[in-house]
């Protein structure tokens, strides 16, 4: 009887200072954030430029690149890389970006200069 109790204990104390651990580590996980740029691409070409670069970007989880709205989202990880850098190889490529902010209504359409 005194050996499952002791068994059950010690268990139980696993399985509370792993928690506390996993715990500690989510605490410091920051977490993804992502953008908005206007950039002047319009063509088909200048997307595929594009798309076989900027995803080697430090940082950079996902993107996507709308040619109508002439726009590029990035989902990226803060711990690694920001806005600036985005923009610098945005820029390093030929291609200018401003961000888009989202406007009161939760829509995005006013530029950030």
């Amino acid at each position: 009887m005194k050996t499952i109790q002791l068994v059950s204990i010690t268990i139980l104390s696993a399985l509370i200072l792993i928690s506390g651990g996993l715990n500690a580590q989510s605490k410091n996980v920051k977490k993804d954030a992502e953008v908005l740029f206007s950039v002047p691409v319009d063509c088909p070409s200048c997307q595929k430029k594009l798309e076989a670069k900027l995803p080697y970007e430090k940082g950079v989880k996902d993107m996507k690149i709308d040619l109508e709205k002439q726009t590029i989202w990035f989902l990226y990880s803060p711990d690694k890389t920001n806005k600036e850098a985005l923009v610098k190889a945005l820029d390093k490529l030929g291609y200018p970006a401003v961000e888009v902010t989202k406007g009161k209504d939760g829509k995005s359409g006013e530029e950030k200069k």
